[in-house]
């Protein structure tokens, strides 16, 4: 269903999702917590902070608002809450690898080496596309700037610069909490997003759009992830909402190879 201020009303819950993680995020760093409220705190961040990159992912593809200074507000919000800046995914995710995904050794996000094309184990993977995704995006951004595009730059530049500042801020305010909550959470958020990308790639031909990726049907994660297991159906249209991911699959299931189908995640 759409509305006047979001595309689809059901995002009306993954913008209250990222807003109490906001709150959560912020709580240890201005209210004393006893080791219990702590404890759980921690537990809260770690199940729901991986679903906030899940709708950056999703946002990033198919702008959650109708209106863009809301959008653009959002995407510092989803920055400063995720770890990843949005630009990062547009350049990274949308442009690296969605636009290479046939080619796997050009894919940003293949589980291939890039010279010796065996397969990363997947903490390789996670350690390598921690590490190189920002530099990466630099580089990406550059060339862009070069070709006469400078708005990818521009826009990786100022959401870096407000993710520093905010870190730098709230480390000002509390270090200790700020460093745990904020800045050490982002880090494992940012792991975290690579290690979900490992089972979607590994053991894939990507010789045309159906076997470029895995998908897994499991009713339990689709719904705690927002359809990301249907993710044969969001490379055939990676601006379909996400809402909508399950019944595209229906649609192409005749045309996806029973192997990469998968019956548990690995």
């Amino acid at each position: 269903m759409k509305h006047p201020l979001i595309r689809y009303a059901v995002d009306y819950l993954s913008v209250g999702l990222v807003l109490g993680l906001l709150g959560l995020s912020l709580l240890p760093i201005y209210v004393p917590l006893s080791p219990l409220a702590l404890t759980a705190t921690v537990g809260l961040l770690i199940f729901f902070k991986p679903i906030a990159s899940l709708i950056q992912h999703n946002h990033v593809h198919y702008a959650i608002f109708n209106h863009q200074p809301a959008n653009i507000a959002f995407d510092l919000l989803l920055t400063f809450i995720a770890g990843h800046t949005c630009a990062e995914w547009t350049l990274h995710h949308n442009i690296g690898h969605h636009g290479n995904a046939i080619n796997s050794l050009a894919d940003t996000s293949s589980v291939r080496h890039p010279k010796s094309g065996a397969d990363y184990t997947k903490w390789q993977y996670i350690l390598t596309g921690s590490l190189k995704i920002y530099p990466d995006c630099c580089h990406m951004a550059w060339a862009f700037y070069r070709q006469g595009k400078p708005r990818y730059l521009i826009t990786l530049m100022y959401e870096s610069f407000f993710l520093i500042a905010m870190h730098g801020y709230f480390l000002s305010v509390n270090f200790t909490m700020a460093f745990w909550f904020l800045l050490v959470a982002n880090v494992v958020n940012r792991a975290l997003v690579w290690l979900g990308a490992y089972w979607q790639h590994l053991d894939v031909p990507a010789t045309h759009a159906y076997d470029t990726t895995n998908m897994y049907a499991g009713p339990i994660f689709n719904t705690i992830s927002l359809n990301i297991g249907y993710h044969i159906a969001h490379h055939d249209q990676p601006t379909l909402h996400w809402s909508r991911l399950k019944a595209r699959t229906e649609v192409i299931l005749p045309r996806i190879p029973a192997a990469h189908i998968l019956e548990k995640l690995p």
